[in-house]
């Protein structure tokens, strides 16, 4: 399904509504300002007349007494410290750009901006369903009451307190994300909230303007890395999402080791965990498996780059389905 919604999203269209947008809000500025600060008109007044008189002589070819930059410079100044001691931020004036890095326009030097990706990608699950299970599963909707309280002497503690850690780790997670850039590995039987956590974390990040790309391993291994690679045509689609899968901001393997295992599916496995966490991009995975059985099934140079450079999050207990 991402891959046909993907090609329907138009960024270029989302990108001149946000400039449309800042354009009003930076014209009505200018209109308020002016309204109560006549002296500042005059001042953009005799600054557009100054860059008016300098195209003329350059073509004209005319030589000045006095090149006109240093009065527009003067001008300018002297228009920031009226709006400031008016109360006004000295940029008040300035154009509006949502993103400084590409004023808006989604490409720098020739490359998609980080900003366009978050669009296409907000845009991705506002159109899924994906957008309605994370507005259910998210850190004010999880709940701990589920977990049984009764200690489990192998653990040495209770799925309770062991699931209240996790919660508080996740969160934690999420403040030093910016910072930190970590990697998850959520692991349990099925049925202990290993895909709530994922999605709360993940809603989090998507709140807060950071591109999160949200694939089942499923999907990622037999629906697009495999016809990506095999494709001697790249369709245009699948090499967006495999530009995202290994520069997204967070991505998210769901349900590990659900898809069938085969020499292509380690390889590639090991090559997005290399990869992202070499370039400091962030990966959460959940499975089923056990350590045990994801070493069994992935192989030891997959496992100790996990063990390396990814924090455990273990689920114990009931399958807390059925506790609701």
């Amino acid at each position: 399904m991402i891959i046909k919604d993907i090609e329907k999203i138009d960024v270029k269209a989302e990108l001149s509504k946000i400039r449309s947008g800042n354009i009003r809000e930076h014209n009505q500025r200018i209109m308020e300002v002016y309204e109560k600060l006549p002296e500042i008109k005059a001042i953009d007044d005799e600054i557009t007349s100054l860059f008016i008189e300098e195209a003329r002589n350059r073509i004209l070819r005319r030589s000045t007494p006095r090149d006109p930059s240093e009065d527009i410079e003067a001008l300018s100044e002297r228009k920031k410290l009226i709006l400031y001691s008016n109360d006004y931020p000295k940029d008040y004036l300035e154009p509006i750009y949502t993103c400084k890095l590409c004023m808006d326009e989604g490409f720098v030097d020739g490359h998609m901006c980080e900003c366009a990706r978050r669009i296409k990608i907000t845009e991705l699950y506002k159109r899924s369903n994906l957008h309605q299970i994370f507005e259910q599963e998210n850190f004010d909707t999880f709940s701990l009451d589920c977990y049984s309280k009764k200690v489990d002497p192998s653990k040495g503690t209770s799925p309770f307190q062991n699931a209240s850690r996790i919660l508080v780790n996740a969160k934690d997670y999420v403040r030093r994300f910016d910072t930190e850039r970590g990697n998850i590995l959520i692991y349990g039987s099925t049925g202990l909230g290993k895909t709530f956590i994922s999605n709360c974390i993940a809603k989090e990040l998507l709140d807060s303007a950071h591109s999160v790309l949200y694939l089942s391993a499923n999907e990622l291994f037999e629906q697009i890395l495999s016809r990506y690679i095999m494709s001697k045509e790249k369709i245009n689609a699948l090499a967006e999402v495999y530009e995202y899968i290994y520069n997204s901001d967070l991505l998210i393997i769901d349900d590990l080791g659900t898809e069938v295992i085969n020499s292509f599916v380690r390889s590639q496995l090991f090559e997005i965990i290399n990869k992202r966490a070499l370039s400091r991009h962030s990966t959460i995975i959940t499975t089923n498996l056990s350590l045990d059985e994801l070493e069994d099934r992935y192989t030891e140079r997959v496992m100790s780059r996990i063990a390396k450079d990814y924090i455990l999050f273990p689920l114990f207990g009931d399958d807390i389905r059925y506790r609701k």
